[in-house]
Formats: structure tokens, C-alpha cells, sequence
């Protein structure tokens, strides 16, 4: 269907020019003609050779109805206005327009005309509008000023019609900032029209708005509403726009109380949503899962730990190695603001523990099973993680009768995780007196913690301040070996009553070689006799021969395996170490 394309005016004023006036203002002309002499001049307010303006010009036609079912037209443009002088304006302004049926059009017009600030009317035919080409420009009052000395309800000659002054403290929006203190003026009305969009009769409401300071343009609000025909068939549409400064050598007052009102009211609504999220994300959740000793379901509930006396105190069904353990780590993973969460079986009571460190992008999942652990995952947010065992996909029979799964289970074996690297687990069951070397080892202190950091950081390739700071603050013993004067190898020990673990030694790699590991592991292991502990347990990557030769010389015998399981597809450069 055809549509009308009219181009969008640079500003649109309702109503056609109108000439009712005429004879008042020709009397008036004639009045001052012969009587100006006698009359005092006074100056004028307005703007000065120094004052300028730019604008944006936004332009909607929409909400079509019958004929205008579905057209829309839209108007975008620029303007600046310069003054040359207190009577003298240089206006230039572009628009392009653009409608639902692909056509557009581009209009641009370059300008000059002169006023009179002591009558606020043009003194020349043509003006700065091009609306008005067809309008003697001398009957026209200037639109882009106003006295600041009006009140509500004086009348103020825009163009060719008179304005009520409604409000002389006014506040609007323009280019997402609150403005105050304006002068607003308004012009409202029935009229008809019979052109390009049809044969319609349409009600329009004009607001202007001018700085009370300055009395020079702010913004413009224009609403119209059409219905009548186009094209012999009934129409209606509804026309926008919105003309708002963009800059300008006067300044508006921006009302602030509301921009941070309205700033601090986003902010409690963004911050309110996140916690809705954070709670939902967080909540407790109870799992069907298939029943880990016996046929059958049975309902698990998972929820995340923040504080350490929320961990159960239950029967453990979930580690084998590290149940002595437990309780610290929680501690330890709490102190670097870490996740950690619990499965609980009313029938068995902790079926799973799950930790991820966000420093050093790793979990430990604790669960012999396999839907289990791989609920607990994702509730904790990890793609890799280390393991007592290495899960596997358990069969129902539903899955038997399926020969395409079975077929890929076959293919592709029946293990549920991708596995990075493996581990030893190794456990001392009597610790015995144990010599090393003083001049090089000593306890870790609270200053040593940013070294001991960049060292780490240095080893491992990951941040691990929150990790160093987490075990001490826990109260895992610490020891480092100092050399040159500076710290060059580092390790923890965790002592749990009787019960004491190895873990995170590291040699600056310049030093290797020399036999500070072998001290750093003396030295941990002669601390936690002294301190009563009997039995010791420590992993060690299958890779590492070093410290598996230094652990086993010790005593260390291999009671079991810890994998680092991922459901990562493919194999990736990531550091990993065991905390």
C-alpha cells in the first residue's frame, strides 16, 4: 500500500500561520514608528554576539490505525544556532526521514535572519525556519528566547501564536539528565489538516521550555494526534517529537536530588536483583538420585556451607582418605572466601563434600557417586576437579535395553569425567625423630606471607595469596627455607588432632637440586611429631618422582589414587595443584 512521504520540518509548531493579528500588529508598528523616539530605550535582554546552541531532533509517526495500519515514519536531525549579534542568528540544521515502505529523504538548510529583542519579533520576511517561507516573517515572534521576567499565565508570543506561561519552576528530562528551574510555556488545540497524510482532524499539545536564567531555549515536547482519511479510507495515527540541547554556551540548572535519587534507586534495584539471584542460585536443593548402597531412589539434599559450624556432623560416606580432615578444610576454604557445599542422605547421612577455589580454578569433589558428583559440580560451578576415584557411568536396566548407548559405551568406555592427571596418596603411620637443616628452614611467619605468595605465584603460574593467607589464618603450620637471604622454598602441614597432612611444597627453580625440598619435608614431618600427630597423609602427582622418592624414603607407603577428573572434551595448558 501506498504511503504518504512528507519530510519532517527541522521544528514543528501546530496550527497553520495565522494572520488574526495582523491589523493589531501593524497598529503597533505604526504606534512605534512615530512614538519610538519619544520612548526611552531600555536594554534588552537575550543573547549575545558570544551565545550558541545545538540541538537533536527526534520525530516518531506511529500507532497507525485502518489505512496507517502498520506504516510508521521517523525523523532524526541536527541543528546549531550561532548568534552574530544581539539581533542577528545563524541557523543550520539537517534531518533525514525515513518510513516503513523503504523510502527516505534528506533535508538540510543554512539560514540567517534578524530580530529585534525590544519587540521579540523578526525584522526581515524570511526567517530561521523554512516552515514559514510562505509567511511574512516581520508578523512572526522569535521562538528560541523569552524574557525570564514572565509568570504563570502570561501569554508569550511564539511564531504566530500566543503561549501561556504554565510554569515558571518547571523540571524535564533532556539527554537522560534532569533539568530544573526552567520556564515552561504551552500551546494546546484542535485543528485540521488536508494534505500529504490525508484529510484529518488532529489535537496537539506544544511545550516549550526556555533556562529562567538565561530565558534561551532548553527543549520541546510536541504530541499530535490525527484521525480522519487517507486516501478516502479511515485512518488515525500519532505524532512525536522531541528536540532537546545538546549544547550551549549557557548552562542549564540539573536537578540533582532526582539524578541521584533515581541513581541510588537503580543501584538498590540492580544490587536487590543480584541477591534474588545469589539466594536463588545458592538456595538449598533436594535431588532424586539413584540410592548409593541399594536398589531404588533415594533424596538428597545439597546446600552450600558459609559458615564453618554449619558443617554436618553425620556419618561420613563420603571420603575414604580425608575424613579427619574435613572440618579444617572448611575452615581453610571459608577463610579465601571459597565454595563449598554438602550432600546429605537422611538413610547415610554426608554422602558428598564439594570445594572450588576461585583463586586457583580447581574443585574437590568427595563422593563415591557418580550422578552425585556430578550434581555437586555443578552446584559449585567447576569444569575440573580431584577426586578419590574415578567415576563411572552406573548401568540401569533401562540403559541395557538401549543398543545405540550401549553401543557408545561401548566405544567410548563407561567412565563419567575426562581425566587431567592422577595422583598417589600416601600415608606414614609412625612418625619417627627426624633431623634437618635449622640454618636453612624455619617457621613461616605472617610477613613471609608476600613472599611466600610470589614464590608460589612464581611455581605454580596462579595467584595464591588468598591460599597462603587462608592457611595460615586456619592454623596449618608453615615453613620456608631461606637462602641468599631470601625465601626460596616454602611448605604447609595441617594437623587435625592425632591426625596431620602434607601439602603445597614448592622450590624456587633456580635452587632445585640442592635438597630444600627434602628439608622443607623434615622439617613438616619433625613439627607434627612434636606436636603429637601419628599418622600422615600426603598426595603426590604420578609425574613428580622427586617428591615420591622423598616421601617413600620416609616411610610413605601408597594406600590409594586421587584423580583430577573435567568434563572438559578436550586437553588444556591449565596448572593444577593440589591445595
Amino acid at each position: 500500500m501506498n504511503r504518504p512521504y512528507v519530510g519532517s520540518r527541522a521544528r514543528r509548531y501546530s496550527g497553520p500561520p495565522s494572520s488574526s493579528w495582523a491589523i493589531p500588529f501593524l497598529l503597533m508598528m505604526i504606534a512605534t514608528a512615530l512614538f519610538g523616539p519619544l520612548v526611552p530605550i531600555v536594554a534588552a535582554e537575550g543573547p549575545s554576539t558570544d551565545t550558541y546552541f545545538t540541538y537533536s531532533y527526534h520525530e516518531n509517526v506511529d500507532n497507525g490505525v485502518g489505512n496507517y495500519e502498520g506504516w510508521t515514519e521517523e525523523t532524526k536531525g541536527t541543528g546549531t544556532y550561532t548568534f552574530l549579534s544581539s539581533s542577528q542568528v545563524h541557523a543550520h540544521y539537517s534531518y533525514d526521514t525515513s518510513s516503513s515502505d523503504g523510502k527516505k529523504s534528506h533535508h538540510a538548510a543554512d539560514r540567517t535572519a534578524t530580530f529585534s529583542l525590544a519587540t521579540r519579533h523578526y525584522t526581515v520576511r524570511t526567517i530561521d525556519l523554512d516552515d514559514y517561507d510562505g509567511t511574512n516573517g516581520t508578523q512572526l515572534c522569535i521562538w528560541f528566547y523569552i524574557s525570564t521576567s514572565v509568570a504563570v499565565g502570561t501569554p508569550v508570543c511564539i511564531l504566530e501564536n500566543d503561549w501561556p506561561v504554565t510554569d515558571t519552576n518547571a523540571k524535564i528530562w533532556s539527554n537522560y539528565i534532569p533539568k530544573q528551574n526552567l520556564i515552561e510555556v504551552t500551546h494546546k488545540g484542535v485543528q485540521s489538516r488536508d494534505d500529504d497524510y490525508g484529510t484529518m482532524t488532529y489535537s496537539y499539545s506544544d511545550k516549550l521550555y526556555f533556562d529562567k536564567s538565561s530565558g534561551m531555549f532548553v527543549a520541546e515536547r510536541y504530541d499530535e494526534y490525527d484521525s480522519g482519511t487517507y486516501q478516502h479510507l479511515e485512518a488515525s495515527f500519532n505524532m512525536h517529537v522531541q528536540i532537546d540541547v545538546t549544547s550551549s554556551s549557557y548552562e542549564f540548572q540539573t536537578d540533582w536530588l532526582t539524578l541521584i535519587g533515581i541513581i541510588l534507586t537503580v543501584i538498590l534495584v540492580v544490587l536487590g536483583v543480584c541477591y534474588l539471584i545469589y539466594l536463588i542460585r545458592w538456595r538449598s536443593r533436594t535431588f532424586e538420585v539413584r540410592d548409593l548402597f541399594a536398589q531404588g531412589r533415594s533424596k538428597v539434599k545439597v546446600r552450600r556451607i558459609r559458615k564453618k559450624e554449619q558443617f554436618p556432623r553425620l556419618p561420613n560416606c563420603a571420603t575414604a582418605f580425608f575424613e579427619p580432615y574435613l572440618v579444617h578444610w572448611v575452615d581453610k576454604a571459608l577463610a579465601c572466601k571459597d565454595r563449598v557445599a554438602v550432600a546429605i542422605d537422611p538413610a547415610y547421612g554426608l554422602v558428598g563434600v564439594a570445594f572450588y577455589s576461585k583463586e586457583g580454578k580447581i574443585g574437590t569433589i568427595l563422593c563415591k557417586h557418580t550422578e552425585l558428583t556430578e550434581l555437586l559440580r555443578s552446584y559449585i560451578g567447576c569444569k575440573d576437579f580431584f577426586s578419590e576415584m574415578r567415576h563411572a557411568i552406573q548401568l540401569t536396566m533401562d540403559m541395557s535395553q538401549d543398543p545405540y548407548l550401549m553401543a557408545q559405551l561401548n566405544k567410548f568406555g563407561t567412565q563419567a569425567f575426562n581425566v587431567f592427571e592422577t595422583y598417589n596418596v600416601y600415608r606414614l603411620g609412625e612418625i619417627r625423630p627426624t633431623y634437618f637443616d635449622t640454618d636453612l628452614v624455619r617457621p613461616m611467619r605472617d610477613e613471609d606471607v608476600l613472599a611466600v605468595s610470589e614464590l608460589a605465584k612464581k611455581i605454580y603460574k596462579c595467584k595464591a595469596t588468598k591460599w597462603i593467607t587462608g592457611n595460615l589464618k586456619a592454623g596449618d603450620y608453615g615453613v620456608v627455607a631461606v637462602a641468599d637471604g631470601k625465601i626460596v622454598g616454602f611448605g604447609f602441614a595441617c594437623i587435625c588432632g592425632r591426625s596431620g597432612r602434607l601439602h603445597t611444597l614448592g622450590v624456587d627453580p633456580a635452587y632445585r637440586g640442592r635438597g630444600i625440598a627434602k628439608e622443607l619435608h623434615r622439617a613438616r614431618l619433625e613439627a607434627m611429631r612434636l606436636m603429637g600427630v601419628t599418622t600422615v597423609v600426603d598426595e603426590i602427582a604420578d609425574w613428580n618422582l622427586a617428591s615420591i622418592r622423598i616421601s617413600t624414603l620416609s616411610g610413605f607407603q601408597s594406600i590409594g589414587k586421587m584423580y583430577v577428573e573435567t568434563v572438559r572434551k578436550k586437553r588444556i595448558k591449565k596448572d593444577i595443584v593440589r591445595r
